[in-house]
């Protein structure tokens, strides 16, 4: 009876093991296809994708060296039975090497996707920076024009009055300078300057120059994209950082492996036949 139940606990471990490999090679082919061996991004995702599945093959093989052990008594009496061993150990000794060289393969192209990625967001932002002082210089050399500079005077006049109109109809109303205050969807600049202009009206030449000055605006904008840059800059950094989880998941798989394999190898009969043929030799 005793043998019996261990005859079936080995085998469903075996049955359970040997699922989940052939699940693993499976789902590999899937990862496969198609092939593009050149792109780096395609490396990463396939190499992220075989650690993230390292795992299973590596349960099954667990099952499958609990089974051997659990039937150990049928296994003593059916010496043939221990060949299996052999294919087990080799593979699981293969996994570890398979691993072992995914680890530094995949960091490298985390890498160097990493130095692209600075590379253009650098690239990007020197192109806008530079946009913004050409764009800059062109409105320069317009306002040296009488009639453009005649222009933008009036636009400015035009527009002081407008925004000294709006303003003292807040300011004078209690009421409506609180909701204003208040209000969620008034960008913030608008609120400050509504803020000043209560306790000092001349805030406003002081917003309007700010406003209409080229200048200004462009060091405005230039401040915008240096600002964008670097929080691109730091979320790449992050994002590879993240990614040495995969690369440290897939060493201690290669370990997992390698550990299993050898020791399975170095225990089987092969080796000791080999070793006892080896004496009688010499």
């Amino acid at each position: 009876m005793a043998n019996s139940t261990s005859s079936h606990t080995s085998f469903s471990l075996k049955l359970i093991g040997i699922i989940c490999i052939l699940s693993f090679f499976l789902e590999s082919l899937f990862i496969l296809f198609p092939l593009e061996i050149t792109d780096k991004l395609w490396q990463i995702n396939l190499y992220r994708s075989l650690v993230e599945q390292g795992f299973l093959p590596l349960l099954g093989l667990g099952a499958i060296v609990t089974a051997f052990y659990v039937g150990r008594t049928e296994e003593s009496s059916h010496p043939s039975s221990l060949s299996l061993k052999l294919p087990i150990f080799i593979l699981s000794s293969l996994l570890g090497l398979m691993f072992l060289l995914i680890f530094p393969l995949y960091l490298g192209n985390v890498n160097q996707i990493k130095e692209q990625g600075l590379t253009r967001i650098n690239k990007e932002a020197e192109q806008l920076e530079n946009q913004v002082k050409s764009q800059l210089a062109q409105i320069q050399n317009q306002l040296g024009n009488d009639q453009v500079k005649a222009s933008v005077e009036k636009q400015r006049a035009a527009l002081k009055e407008q925004l000294r109109t709006q303003l003292n109809e807040l300011v004078k109303d209690e009421q409506k300078y609180t909701q204003a205050i208040n209000n969620n969807q008034l960008p913030t600049a608008q609120k400050d300057l509504l803020k000043k202009y209560k306790g000092n009206p001349q805030a406003l030449d002081n917003f309007i120059a700010q406003q209409t000055d080229p200048q200004q605006l462009a060091n405005q904008r230039i401040d915008q994209i240096n600002s964008q840059k670097e929080q691109q800059l730091q979320k790449t950094q992050a994002d590879a950082w993240k990614e040495l989880r995969t690369g440290i998941n897939s060493l201690l798989l290669s370990i997992g492996y390698t550990v299993i394999g050898w020791r399975g190898l170095r225990g089987t009969g092969v080796s000791k036949s080999s070793s006892r043929r080896s004496k009688s030799a010499s």
